[in-house]
């Protein structure tokens, strides 16, 4: 099993030719095709202009320069994944706000492959960033790639250790039939289940069956059981850190995704801060 079709999000951000380097040698170690998309921005702009009085034929050139921009991005994507010796790629240009047109079109996707939300950007929605959004929209896995240097399996088509967060959710479930690709190419992974009041993690024997479950796909992985003293998402983040994992792996808002954003929630914690990548299933 492996991701066939990888979409990334090419973006105006400092960190985007990072990002697509990433996707770039992810869609080499996966034989994929990978698209890169990028949005021009006009729908916000028509949606904030669009006032009475206010006639759209002055945004024309705003518009053209909008496109032209966008087109530059493109054309860099292009270039980089050219320069790499990519076999398979094409860029798409969408006018819609970048969470939606990443989630439709990862309707014919295997993978999305996004930055972290830079602090300060404003969410998408009333619950969620850029991540969260595509994660819970999308019929696809999300992988969430740290800021360039926070850690080296950013920048790699490879990631030889993974740990899967286990919580015997059905979102749990998900991420992990969605990261198989990955972790059937791991030479480490651990399934770390956290233990406190507010968790469901599930019995012991469940923790075993997702073990079989992952070794009857020849992924041999070792089950940890942890008992938090804190919040379970930065537990889970140090845990990541310490066993120097070079992805994690979990379900996006196990719970209502609600109940998460009013109390904080492991999703919203790691997801604010990730040192390392995250793969999300929602």
């Amino acid at each position: 099993m492996e991701y066939k079709t990888i979409l990334v999000h090419v973006d105006d951000s400092p960190e985007a030719p990072d990002l697509v380097a990433s996707a770039v040698r992810l869609a080499q170690a996966q034989g994929a095709h990978l698209v890169g998309m990028t949005q021009t921005g006009i729908s916000r702009v028509i949606r904030e202009t669009t006032l009475p009085g206010v006639d759209l034929g002055d945004l024309t050139a705003l518009l053209h320069d909008l496109r032209a921009v966008a087109e530059g991005r493109a054309a860099n994507f292009d270039a980089m994944a050219r320069h790499a010796g990519l076999a398979s790629f094409e860029h798409r240009i969408d006018d819609e706000e970048p969470g939606l047109a990443l989630a439709l079109q990862a309707l014919y996707a295997d993978l999305v492959i996004v930055g972290r939300t830079r602090p300060g950007t404003p969410a998408l929605s009333d619950v969620a960033g850029l991540p969260e959004y595509v994660a819970m929209n999308s019929p696809c896995p999300v992988l969430v790639l740290p800021h360039p240097g926070t850690h080296a399996g950013a920048h790699t088509g490879a990631f030889d250790r993974v740990m899967v967060a286990w919580n015997a959710s059905p979102e749990a479930a998900r991420a992990v039939r969605a990261a198989l690709p990955l972790l059937a190419r791991a030479k480490e992974v651990e399934v770390a289940v956290f233990d406190d009041d507010a968790s469901s993690a599930g019995s012991p024997e469940d923790a075993a069956e997702v073990a079989r479950f992952l070794a009857r796909h020849g992924v041999n992985a070792t089950v940890t059981r942890h008992h938090p003293r804190g919040e379970v998402g930065n537990a889970l983040l140090v845990l990541a850190e310490d066993r120097k994992a070079g992805l994690l792996v979990m379900g996006c808002y196990g719970h209502s995704r609600y109940r998460e954003i009013l109390l904080g929630g492991v999703s919203r914690t790691v997801l604010r801060r990730p040192t390392v990548p995250v793969l999300l299933a929602h």
